[in-house]
């Protein structure tokens, strides 16, 4: 008999101050300037299909920050959950900081509630074994592709 082994792996999902909170800093050639850099994060913005809207995009600052909103999808059964979080981008010269926060969750199945909620209960509950239902692994592995896909993806646009 053979058991077939899940995924094992951790699941990364940083907090800071009791919320789900990433920030990073990154670093790029010293010939990237402030305002190429906040062209190519402002372009990421406006390209993402991901991305529902743009809620400061102050290029004195260097600052853009946007909604974005991604499916994640759950099993074989048809049921899948929108994740909401915001993502704001500081540029500077040859560095940018991405910030991800305010992640939501909304359950898109018949019999639950399709509200936007706060995940940071369920997370410390799933943290502490006692997960709210079967959908909560593949939901934060979701949450956690999801931000690294969005960091991936922005990196990818910074180098250029």
């Amino acid at each position: 008999m053979a058991i077939a082994q899940g995924n094992t792996s951790p699941i990364l999902l940083q907090m800071r101050s009791g919320k789900v909170y990433f920030d990073n800093v990154y670093a790029l050639s010293p010939t990237f300037k402030k305002a190429d850099l906040f062209n190519k994060s402002l372009e990421w913005f406006k390209r993402n299909e991901n991305v529902a809207s743009i809620t400061i995009a102050n290029e004195k600052k260097g600052e853009i920050m946007g909604a974005y909103v991604t499916r994640i999808n759950i099993g074989n059964t048809g049921n899948y959950y929108l994740a909401r979080f915001a993502v704001n981008v500081i540029v500077y010269d040859a560095t940018y900081e991405v910030r991800i926060f305010d992640v939501y969750e909304k359950p898109i199945e018949k019999g639950i509630s399709n509200e936007y909620s706060k995940i940071e209960y369920r997370w410390w509950d799933f943290r502490r074994g006692k997960p709210w239902s079967a959908d909560d692994e593949p939901l934060f592995r979701g949450i956690s592709a999801s931000v690294n896909n969005v960091m991936d993806s922005l990196g990818n646009e910074m180098n250029k």
